[in-house]
This record gives C-alpha cells, structure tokens and sequence, in this order.
C-alpha cells in the first residue's frame, strides 16, 4: 500500500484548528497515528497481497467524507482509497462511533483504523464478490450492484446528518458488510 499525503492544516497550531474547523489538532494526529499503523499492519497481513497495488491518499481538506474507495481510471487502473484526517476527527468528535463502531468509547487511534479498514473491507468484497475477470470489472460490478441501495437512501434523505438517516446508512448491505470487516479486523491494530 502506498500512502500518499496531501496535509496543510493540522500541522498548524492547535487554537486555529479550532477556531477555524473545530477540530483538535491532538485527536487529528492520534487519528493520523491510526491510519499509519492501519497501513503498516495491512503490508504485514494476510491481506498483504490484496493491498500492495493499493493507494491511500490522505488528506486534510475541510470537505465531509472520512473515507472513499474510488477508481482512478485514466491510463492505467488505479484504485485509491481517499481518507481525510479531518472529517475523521470532526467524526470522532461528533461520536459517529456509536453509529460505526457500535461502541460508546474509542479513541481517535482506533476510529481512523475502522475508517480505513472499513474502505479496505470495500475492497476485498469487491474482489471477492465482483463479477469479472480483471480487478478492475470485480470492482466496477460491486460498485454498480450497489448503486441501487445508494440511491433509493438518497431519494429518501432530508438531511442525511439526523441519526435515524445514519443508521439507515449503515444498514446499506455495502456499509454494513465493509463496517463488519473492519469490526473483526480492529483489535489486532489496537491491542499491538
């Protein structure tokens, strides 16, 4: 897995990073330690083949999503998972864990880890569970069977920040399969 890292704000000091985003600069570089001990963990895990063509880029954009498996398709086939290390603190902050990672304590070590397992569950179910003979068709046949889940969630959301709509979410068969994976696979980052 190669991470790529695009961070301007967090290194700043800690009362513009509140006062200009509400985030603590101290759970942002706790959440920043778990992704690269996520990382560090998955190049020596079973999954170590599965993610070694795999880019992780990190970033720290004001922007609301924590994480994103996406495909770079121009020339050649890249797919990428995009973590923000600041819409995962802010999560961490607002206590999206309850709704996550089903638990009522965490630490902002062990929420960025499930962020980013919970991508890398996408994934491996994508390769798993995708129809196709190439990586590539796997992981647009898994994007495109979820697709109808994604949008009958959006066709009914106000707001989509009220807790009823993020448990609904969560219970969308792709996020409920990918927060398992990342469920199951948790403890052996945090308990190193």
């Amino acid at each position: 897995m190669i991470i790529k890292e695009s961070l301007h704000f967090i290194y700043e000091k800690e009362d513009y990073l509140w006062r200009r985003f509400k985030i603590s600069r101290k759970h942002a570089h706790h959440g920043l330690e778990g992704i690269y001990a996520t990382s560090k963990w998955l190049q020596t895990s079973i999954f170590k083949e599965v993610v070694r063509d795999l880019t992780c880029y990190l970033s720290d954009e004001p922007i609301n999503f924590p994480g994103e498996l996406a495909i770079d398709d121009g020339d050649t086939f890249e797919p990428v998972i995009y973590i923000n290390i600041m819409s995962v603190t802010e999560n961490f902050q607002n206590k999206e864990y309850l709704i996550d990672l089903k638990k009522n304590r965490t630490t902002c070590f062990e929420y960025a880890a499930f962020v980013l397992l919970h991508e890398i569950g996408h994934y491996i179910h994508a390769l798993i569970g995708g129809s196709g003979q190439s990586k590539k068709e796997r992981l647009f046949d898994y994007f495109d069977r979820g697709e109808y889940h994604y949008d009958r969630f959006i066709e009914t959301m106000k707001n989509g920040d009220t807790y009823e709509e993020k448990k609904r979410y969560r219970n969308i068969p792709h996020e409920k399969a990918a927060d398992n994976f990342a469920r199951q696979y948790i403890d052996l980052i945090c308990d190193r």
